[in-house]
């Protein structure tokens, strides 16, 4: 769905504007998301994105709404998580998108709750309807690694990663606190595709701001019988200077849960001919404070297993010269490594 390698990092430069733009006509579920982690503690990372249309990631059939829109505007801040979830609320339908360059907004009325417009040079800004939360971020990117597919049941998942310098200001109510740090950005594509494989139980998806300017991203997923899914189980370490290197998952992760369900610390292991990364995560206590924006918005954290989790990692890089040690500060997007049918019909048509 891509023109790049899978695997391979490039320049942003060379990113064809195929691969970066929304194409409606051929994907029916596209999306941007971006996530952030900040210097300022008092603001220390957030999420925020869409995605336009429904696609089914379960294994039985069950209809995906082609209108359906899902928008996260998620502040993680020290006192807690401010989750605006208003998905639903808008239909894709109202999603603008330049054909031309990269230029993205939804808007109803008189406001803008999303913009995401320039490229290498970005801005990202998001409001929620009550005007209580509201980000703006310029972000440079350097480079850009095409993933390897996720093949689901019913579904082709497939998006490339890239990580860049962020800065701006972040609004809570009437405090406003200007932020600098590191944002991963996926853009994501999917494919309605029937396929004879099992379903995914859960996946962990790691992104990591390592000490040394450089970073550290990937995948650890499962189907249904508990399996690794090998496609689905990498890693992506991009140095200071925007070179990458594809490292495949060589051990599971030990994962320790919370009393929520939801992971509180877990180690990895990626390895590859010229790099082995190890990496200690653990997960810092945030309580769900505010989530709202649509009557599925969740009422606690054991209810909303795709939280975003702010991280602390202890990293090691070896190489033929000998190991190095690294210290890290990062964020991880999402996790959900329980099985069971989903919560609402909102989350059966999207991701």
């Amino acid at each position: 769905m891509f023109s790049g390698l899978v695997g391979q990092t490039l320049p942003s430069h060379a990113l064809a504007a195929g691969d970066l733009l929304i194409d409606p006509m051929r994907f029916p579920s596209e999306g941007d998301w971006a996530f952030c982690r900040f210097d300022d503690e008092r603001i220390p990372a957030l999420r925020m994105g869409f995605q336009r249309g429904g696609f089914n990631i379960w294994p039985d059939a069950r209809a995906s709404d082609p209108d359906l829109f899902q928008l996260h505007l998620e502040v993680m801040a020290s006192d807690g998580a401010h989750l605006w979830l208003p998905t639903g609320v808008y239909p894709a339908r109202d999603l603008r998108s330049d054909p031309r360059s990269k230029d993205v907004r939804l808007t109803r009325d008189s406001r803008e709750p999303l913009a995401i417009s320039g490229w290498p040079e970005m801005t990202w800004h998001a409001c929620s309807d009550d005007g209580e939360r509201e980000v703006e971020l310029e972000v440079s990117v350097s480079s850009v690694t095409v993933l390897p597919d996720c093949i689901l049941p019913r579904a082709v998942f497939a998006m490339w990663e890239t990580v860049g310098l962020a800065r701006g200001w972040v609004r809570i109510g009437a405090e406003t606190t200007h932020v600098r740090g590191s944002m991963f950005y996926d853009h994501t594509r999917v494919l309605h595709r029937e396929h004879p494989v099992p379903g995914r139980q859960g996946y962990l998806y790691t992104t990591l701001v390592l000490a040394d300017g450089g970073a550290l991203f990937g995948y650890h997923a499962v189907d249904v019988t508990g399996r690794p899914i090998d496609d689905s189980c990498f890693g992506i370490h991009v140095d200071p200077a925007g070179g990458g290197r594809f490292l495949p998952l060589t051990d599971a992760p030990e994962v320790r849960l919370d009393a929520d369900g939801l992971p509180a610390r877990w180690r990895l292991d990626w390895r590859g001919p010229e790099l082995a990364v190890m990496a200690d995560v653990a997960v810092r206590p945030t309580p769900l404070l505010r989530a709202w924006g649509a009557p599925t918005a969740p009422t606690s954290r054991a209810a909303f297993p795709i939280i975003p989790l702010v991280l602390d990692a202890d990293v090691i890089l070896e190489t033929p010269r000998g190991p190095g040690h690294c210290a890290a500060s990062a964020w991880r997007s999402t996790s959900m490594l329980r099985p069971g049918p989903p919560r609402s019909p909102t989350e059966a048509a999207s991701a």
